[in-house]
């Protein structure tokens, strides 16, 4: 077999497909005037956008670019030419780019320029990454040899039928055959798609060449996240998505995927007067909220839960319908996340929140779609135990005692004997009453125990509870109670 070096009796075309755009041109603006010559002549090229005037405009082509002008609307509205846009579309004319998630398809042509008859032409196409390779087309594998007179002149297209790889094909002078091959780029990076054609010679001799071409893949869109999570283990995660193409999006879909130990709720539709949300939770349009602070980082790029949501739900974002995401425009995602189960270990601890499915179009309708990896946080350190107040009065008399109803969890695998004792010196204006020490016992692993303390305030105002103090008598280790909770003393004869 020959390589592909020397002169060869068959030529490659390759051109990506992709949607046209429309041409542009400069419009040339002027002002009615009756009086000069050619006016209503102007005026008739103007409203039909023709060049000549003899030739009526084409009702489809009329309707569509909204031109004409008629007794009935002598003042039509803005019409195509006004944005400097003719009715001609134009073909790309060269690969362009080429962004993450985007459907590549190209158009492969193999031509026979020569004056003899050539057989058994096969062409295979593969798309090569950093890492992969990706047979697009292959008809290597199948050789056959059709007779030449049943061949009709012109173009000819490889049959197709449902075997995985279609035979060869044979082609007279000036015959082609034509491949479409289509790939969803899930890489960024170069890529390089190779083409070798293969083909007999009238002199039985085996030839082939081989074609490169090399393209970018460049990142659509940019995620950060910005995670913050509350003691009780709910968890807010923020999504910004910036615009990083060259060109305005469409958001057509924005959608979350949570890991499956929690259930979320999508905070980016309108809440009504009701305090109810008007917003679905699986498919948000367009939405976000603005915040800052928090942790933040990249990613690789309904009123109620997701296990009760009704499908039929179609959520009314915050940002109305402002669809378009402009270049470098950047707009942030809402989610509130909650274990499943209340207090379970493993959704505490877990790094991944989830993912996010984006999916967009551009000029003329072009999709895209991109999946972001798993967004993920800083796993926030766990307290072994924790204590919580399950009730606060809103007001409390000063120098009268009152109960706060306390409970207290074991955040461990393991049991633990726990002691609450009272430190005087760091105690602010809310005193323990009672024994200073109390011995609370053992609490089995991720159980608790609910109790009670009794308190004496002094002074009258907004005062924190301290001076707490919890020992762990099996490991010997202790923690301070900084800040219990906020109680408001009023005096005794003040009414709330």
């Amino acid at each position: 077999m020959t390589d592909s070096s020397g002169s060869h009796l068959l030529s490659l075309k390759v051109m990506r497909l992709s949607r046209p755009t429309f041409v542009l041109k400069n419009p040339t603006p002027f002002e009615a005037a009756p009086s000069l010559p050619g006016e209503a002549a102007l005026l008739a090229a103007s409203a039909n956008q023709v060049t000549e005037l003899a030739v009526p405009p084409n009702a489809r082509t009329e309707d569509l670019l909204n031109l004409g002008l008629s007794d009935a609307n002598p003042n039509p509205p803005l019409r195509i030419r006004e944005f400097g846009l003719s009715d001609v579309l134009s073909l790309p004319g060269s690969f362009g780019n080429i962004y993450l998630g985007e459907t590549f398809s190209s158009y492969l042509c193999v031509n026979n320029e020569s004056g003899a008859a050539v057989q058994e032409v096969g062409i295979k196409a593969e798309l090569q990454t950093s890492s992969q390779r990706f047979t697009l087309a292959d008809t290597l594998a199948t050789l056959s040899t059709p007779t030449f007179s049943n061949l009709p002149a012109g173009n000819v297209t490889p049959p197709r039928s449902p075997a995985p790889t279609p035979a060869r094909v044979s082609l007279l002078p000036t015959q082609s055959a034509e491949f479409l091959v289509h790939h969803e780029i899930k890489e960024l990076g170069i890529h390089i798609l190779v083409c070798s054609v293969h083909y007999t010679t009238p002199d039985r001799e085996r030839k082939f060449f081989r074609k490169f071409y090399k393209f970018q893949v460049l990142n659509p869109l940019a995620v950060k996240t910005k995670v913050n999570t509350l003691q009780d283990g709910r968890v807010f995660l923020e999504a910004q998505v910036q615009n990083m193409a060259g060109a305005p999006m469409y958001l057509e879909r924005m959608r979350f995927e949570s890991n499956e130990l929690f259930e979320y709720q999508d905070l980016n539709s309108v809440v009504n007067s009701a305090g109810e949300s008007t917003g679905g939770v699986k498919d948000v349009i367009v939405g976000g909220m603005a915040g800052n602070g928090g942790e933040r980082k990249g990613s690789g790029l309904g009123a109620a839960l997701v296990g009760g949501q009704r499908a039929a739900d179609v959520g009314l974002s915050v940002f109305g319908s402002a669809s378009y995401l402009n270049p470098q425009d950047t707009r942030q995602y809402l989610y509130m996340l909650r274990p499943k189960t209340p207090h379970d270990p493993l959704a505490r601890t877990t790094s991944t929140m989830g993912k996010l499915d984006i999916l967009w179009r551009t000029h003329l309708g072009q999709t895209g779609r991109l999946q972001t990896s798993q967004l993920s946080r800083k796993v926030p350190p766990i307290d072994p135990f924790e204590i919580t107040v399950l009730s606060l009065p809103k007001t409390v008399k000063a120098e009268v005692p009152f109960t706060l109803p306390c409970r207290i969890r074991n955040n461990l695998t393991s049991a633990i004997r726990l002691t609450i004792s009272g430190v005087k010196s760091k105690m602010s204006s809310v005193l323990l009453r009672g024994p200073s020490d109390h011995t609370l016992g053992n609490i089995e692993p991720l159980e608790h125990l609910d109790f009670e303390l009794e308190f004496f305030p002094l002074l009258t105002g907004l005062h924190k509870i301290t001076g707490l103090k919890i020992s762990e008598s099996l490991s010997g280790t202790s923690r301070d109670v900084d800040s219990l909770a906020d109680v408001y003393v009023v005096l005794g004869d003040e009414i709330y």
